[in-house]
């Protein structure tokens, strides 16, 4: 490894020199703030006439044809491209300088690779740079970043009060610190470099440090292979954020292990390490996986049954499931496990899903319920079984959701879940999947009240307290804003002639719109959900998942001992109800030093924590609590505290 710093210009002039972008690299993504700042640097230079700093460029070193060398740039990308930019912007404006600019650092005279340029920007960007080059961006018509970047430097070169020859002039002060690696096995590994440089996670996301881990060690040709066989296959499958997503899923499918999204790049390198990968196995296995991925996020697998399943499931928004579903895919595919064996079990979790959120339990348990699933040996080769054995203790029977669907206003629930459980009835009276996007929840009795409404209905308003959002009172239109708030007699001719089933047999079967309508239709509906989404008989022993409960489920502890709280997806093992109890006021502290004012504001909590001690103890913020509490005190302390916190979904405890 060889490092010292360098000026601009002496690093640009070496002839017969590429500077290579390598596939795997990140399009150029500078935008007007970062080369607005770039250009500012140059100004002050330019008056200070000194030195100044613009940062590090980090290289591999190869041999190239015709003693040309290859720099594959392994930091500093985003800032090489601006600055290349940069130069041609001055050259154009620049009538006495261009040929020099062009001739010493633009372009390799005498070098024919890369059609004589110096940089070589991923292919993403390659046009565009090449239209740069070449002046004829008028007949790009593409968006473009290179093209915006270039056309801004320009602009701001022509309206400097500095010359385009003193700018450039300013350029010989710009100084950087070059680090140049070889891929020799007793030098620096360059991923390791790479690593140090990025160790904060701010510029490169997840998805971004497994791709250069798994292409950086390679050679150009292996690099430029892999990348377009797999990498950039999956690219144009995800987005960033959900690319992320993927990752952690596959983990989580591979290790059955919970990963926290801010751990997913040293937990994949475990994974690659401990499964004696190399990169084309991994990249392979990774493409594989996200088909999977994308065929569960549109619902477009090769099982039309299972699609049917899996829109329900992304209407809820439980992509938690994931992981068990893509090892599920896989089995298909290898033959492992038949079609019908997985739309059985999508059929269980949708039903579990659906009666879950219709009646309002928390779903952070299903995190690990899904990480015990994925561990398939454990399944015995009946993996129906298993799954009942997990969901049990938690499957609401059909009395609570009755129950829940009679009280619950289920159009303020989340994802949809009053037009998911119209969606289903209605399918289940045409047996067709039918397409909905367009469609919207219509309130038979309107949200907001009229006076209509009030001479056509008895105790009007109570009546719409009650029950206004209530599975009975809606349906599904696709022409909700027509109908607005109008009363039920001049509604029901319209339900009468609609082409959903589901509303026209309102117009059918009730005259009147009313309390007993709403009940009476609501208890029908019901029947039909639980019908639709059936809570299956489990013959087996429950299985409680290494003894896992949410935070809000009434359970009896006595004796029984904690061995973890999980707080947003982060283990903290503990080993006795006041540890847990420490640990938890500890986060709690961590996530907003404000919570302790909440808390304190109670009048109850704030005697027992802080003003009635016997046994207290000291937290790091200097803070003293009792903590002589029998464990279920302590349970209902800490359930108490997550709800005044607002974090209560994302608290689960452990027990043995």
């Amino acid at each position: 490894m060889k490092a010292d710093s360098i000026h601009l210009f002496d690093f640009l002039e070496n002839s017969k020199t590429i500077f290579e972008i390598p596939v795997f690299q990140r399009n150029y993504e500078w935008g007007e703030q970062q080369c607005g700042q770039l250009f500012k640097d140059l100004v002050i230079a330019a008056h200070d006439n000194q030195d100044h700093f613009i940062g590090a460029i980090v290289y591999v070193t190869e041999t190239g044809r015709k003693m040309s060398h290859i720099y594959r740039i392994i930091d500093g990308q985003q800032r090489l491209m601006s600055l290349m930019l940069l130069l041609k912007a001055l050259a154009d404006v620049d009538d006495q300088d261009r040929e020099e600019i062009q001739e010493q650092y633009l372009t390799n005279k005498y070098l024919e690779e890369n059609n004589h340029f110096k940089l070589k920007p991923v292919a993403h960007d390659m046009e565009a740079f090449e239209a740069i080059m070449e002046d004829r961006t008028d007949q790009y018509d593409l968006p473009s970043k290179v093209i915006k970047n270039y056309q801004y430097f320009k602009k701001e070169i022509q309206r400097a009060e500095l010359s385009s020859a003193e700018l450039y002039e300013a350029l010989n002060h710009f100084n950087m610190v070059y680090i140049e690696l070889t891929n020799d096995v007793q030098d620096e590994n360059p991923q390791v470099i790479f690593e140090s440089l990025n160790s904060t996670g701010v510029s490169l996301s997840a998805s971004d440090l497994v791709r250069n881990f798994l292409l950086m060690r390679l050679d150009s040709e292996k690099q430029a292979r892999l990348y377009k066989e797999y990498w950039m296959k999956m690219e144009k499958i995800f987005t960033t954020n959900t690319f992320v997503d993927f990752i952690r899923g596959y983990l989580i499918m591979k290790t059955h292990k919970m990963i926290n999204r801010g751990k997913i790049y040293p937990l994949y390198k475990e994974f690659y390490h401990d499964a004696g990968l190399d990169s084309a196995e991994a990249l392979a296995d990774l493409y594989q996986f996200a088909i999977f991925y994308n065929q569960l996020s549109h619902a477009t697998t090769e099982l039309p049954e299972l699609n049917q399943i899996l829109r329900h499931i992304n209407i809820m928004d439980s992509r938690v499931v994931y992981p068990y579903f893509l090892m599920m895919l896989n089995m298909v595919a290898t033959g492992e496990l038949s079609s019908d064996d997985v739309i059985e079990v999508a059929k269980v979790f949708e039903s579990y899903l659906f009666r879950l959120k219709a009646c309002q339990r928390p779903t952070n348990g299903l995190n690990r319920i899904v990480i015990a699933l994925c561990d398939k040996e454990k399944a015995d080769g009946d993996y129906r079984a298993r799954l009942l054995s997990l969901l049990n203790s938690t499957f609401p029977d059909d009395k609570k959701l009755s129950e829940s669907l009679m009280e619950v206003d289920l159009y303020k629930q989340r994802n949809n879940l009053a037009k998911l459980a119209l969606i289903v009835l209605e399918e289940s009276r045409t047996r067709e999947t039918i397409n909905f996007d367009d469609a919207q929840v219509e309130h038979v009795m309107p949200q907001r009240l009229n006076n209509d409404w009030r001479l056509e209905v008895p105790n009007a308003d109570k009546v719409h307290d009650e029950l206004v959002g209530v599975i009975g009172n809606l349906t599904l239109t696709k022409y909700n804003q027509e109908m607005g708030n109008k009363a039920y007699s001049d509604k029901k001719g319209v339900y009468r002639t609609s082409n959903v089933r589901l509303t026209r047999e309102i117009a059918d079967k009730y005259p009147v719109w009313n309390k007993d309508s709403i009940i009476d239709r609501t208890d029908q509906l019901t029947k039909e959900l639980i019908a639709i989404f059936p809570k299956p008989a489990n013959e087996l022993k429950t299985e409680e998942v290494a003894g896992e409960h949410s935070i809000t489920e009434s359970v009896d502890v006595t004796g029984k001992k904690p061995i973890r709280i999980t707080i947003n997806d982060e283990d903290m093992p503990v080993d006795s109800w006041r540890k847990m109890l420490v640990n938890f006021m500890e986060y709690i502290w961590r996530l907003d030093s404000r919570n302790y004012e909440k808390i304190k504001g109670d009048s109850s909590l704030s005697k027992m924590l802080f003003i009635s001690q016997r046994n207290p103890e000291t937290l790091d913020n200097g803070t003293s609590i009792e903590t002589n509490f029998s464990a279920n005190v302590i349970l209902a302390l800490i359930s108490k505290i997550a709800e005044i916190c607002d974090v209560t979904d994302e608290v689960l405890y452990t027990v043995k």
